[in-house]
């Protein structure tokens, strides 16, 4: 399954993803909730919701994402169709969920005091707060901020919000991110990882990213992007990519190398993408 070849623990399995064509994202919609997250993210995951909502082709993605959240945006009486983007993120220490769309805040309010969060305030934002016992909470904080809610722990909540209202660091500060992010097209799922340490699980890999988008009715269109930190290494994952997506459900696959990236790119059936999600 497409998810179970992004998460796998090999370069190899991650690219069968497929790997990009080059180009700029900048001021794309995943790019702009990069752009609001904290530098020590290690994993992000965008999903352009309203894109899969009003295409009746992509009805499938469109429900496998629907199932993921369910419980979380019934915490936060929120319905699917009130959110256009979704964006999650995560490192060792923290996680958090941004949420873009058109929200009826004071339904939101009620069903935090409902179930016991209590209303406070951080660098000036509305923040609700749980407090997490034994029985751990994670969505332990939920920041309200008009057309944008944010749900995560403590440390991932208030590291957007400090990002956004405090001027600090983003993701995409880091060089490494921002060459990946910037050569990545965007698309209705993008999914971007960090290795903190380059070589941990392939020599030399430092970041790499996956997109997909719609090509036909029928097809998706996936593209993404590794950066190494020699063209050595980047050099010596290439043919493993290429044999291991002959074996995968891929087609029209193409890998190329420019210097430090690993690009590719390939055809997905519609109906084989709900385990993105």
């Amino acid at each position: 399954m497409l998810k179970k070849v992004l998460l796998a623990v090999s370069l190899v399995v991650v690219l069968a993803l497929g790997l990009v064509n080059t180009g700029c994202a900048s001021g794309s919609g995943f790019t702009s909730m990069m752009a609001k997250v904290p530098a020590d993210t290690t994993s992000f995951r965008y999903v352009d919701v309203k894109a899969l909502r009003g295409d009746a082709d992509l009805a499938e993605p469109y429900d496998a994402w629907k199932a993921s959240v369910s419980s979380g945006l019934e915490v936060l009486a929120i319905s699917y169709s009130d959110v256009n983007a979704f964006a999650h993120g995560s490192s060792v220490d923290t996680h958090f969920t941004l949420l873009v769309g058109k929200f009826d805040l004071d339904k939101v309010r009620k069903e935090l005091g409902d179930r016991q969060y209590n209303k406070g305030d951080y660098k000036g934002v509305e923040v609700w707060e749980r407090v997490v016992g034994l029985g751990s909470v994670m969505e332990s904080r939920v920041a309200l901020m008009g057309s944008l809610v944010i749900t995560g722990n403590e440390d991932g909540v208030k590291g957007c919000i400090s990002v956004m209202n405090a001027g600090g660091a983003s993701w995409l500060s880091k060089a490494d991110v921002n060459d990946v992010a910037n050569r990545l097209p965007g698309g209705v799922y993008v999914d971007l990882e960090e290795q903190e340490l380059a070589g941990l699980v392939i020599k030399g890999l430092g970041v790499y990213g996956v997109s997909a988008k719609k090509l036909d009715a029928s097809t998706l269109k996936i593209a993404g992007v590794a950066k190494f930190d020699s063209e050595n290494h980047a050099d010596d994952a290439r043919s493993a990519i290429k044999n291991l997506m002959a074996l995968q459900q891929f087609s029209q696959v193409n890998v190329s190398q420019e210097g430090l990236f690993l690009k590719a790119s390939a055809e997905l059936d519609i109906d084989n993408t709900a385990s993105l999600f």
